[in-house]
């Protein structure tokens, strides 16, 4: 892998303004470095549909709103805030039916969307427990995520840094060079650069966990840990 990366570093010591339009023309060397963690949640969030369905709309909609206020005791119970509890988006449906079946009454699809945000992941168990066996829902969803988000970012950009420098050291030493400063520095790819070099990566930015994930309601009570993936891309002049 060395060797692979120290003869596309001896690439640059080629006149790079003849090569390819944008390239720097001074020698140079192209790292890229990623600082990954794995960091427990301090916030998490529910996301999950009520529904119901009946020949009369107005029933359908009576247990759409009866879950509802069963949620919102729930959580009350469990120490959420009822402001973190929001019911949302009451929509009005045909229910499918099958052709093959013989012909029945025409069923209403009353589905209400929920989202319960929970501050205090020492509420989660209780806040989720209630859901489990709760009729009448579908549809979860659940996020989690950390205050700390920023600060692990920032350290993880470091720790990229620190070894986007030692790539670039490890090949400067192996060309007989010295490492000269950062010319320019990129949390992702430098992507004109990358691509003209044919060293684009498969995917770029900061990359975490607390994207929402699809879940059954028996697993609602499990609290995931957050995985972290900073990448930069860094450009060193050769002295």
């Amino acid at each position: 892998m060395l060797k692979t990366i120290a003869a596309a570093g001896a690439l640059t010591l080629l006149p790079m303004a003849a090569q390819a339009a944008g390239l720097p023309d001074y020698p140079f060397i192209h790292v890229s470095g990623v600082g990954t963690a794995i960091a427990m949640p301090d916030l998490g969030q529910i996301d999950f549909e009520i529904s119901a369905f009946d020949a009369d709309p107005a029933l359908a909609v009576g247990v759409v709103e009866a879950r509802a206020t069963e949620i919102r005791a729930a959580m009350a119970q469990a120490g959420v805030p009822l402001e973190d509890v929001e019911i949302r988006d009451v929509r009005k449906d045909f229910r499918k039916q099958d052709p093959a079946a013989a012909p029945a009454p025409v069923q209403y699809d009353i589905r209400a969307g929920v989202r319960i945000n929970v501050r205090n992941l020492t509420q989660w168990r209780a806040a989720a427990t209630p859901l489990l066996t709760m009729p009448n829902l579908d549809g979860f969803m659940i996020v989690f995520d950390t205050t700390q988000r920023e600060k692990i970012e920032m350290e993880l950009a470091n720790d990229a840094l620190r070894i986007a420098r030692r790539k670039a050291e490890g090949i400067a030493a192996g060309l007989g060079r010295k490492l000269g400063a950062a010319s320019a520095v990129s949390t992702g790819d430098l992507k004109n650069l990358t691509r003209a070099m044919g060293l684009a990566p498969s995917e770029a930015g900061s990359r975490s966990s607390s994207q929402k994930i699809g879940t059954e309601r028996a697993d609602l009570l499990t609290v995931m840990s957050l995985k972290f993936a900073q990448p930069v891309d860094v450009i060193y002049r050769l002295k």
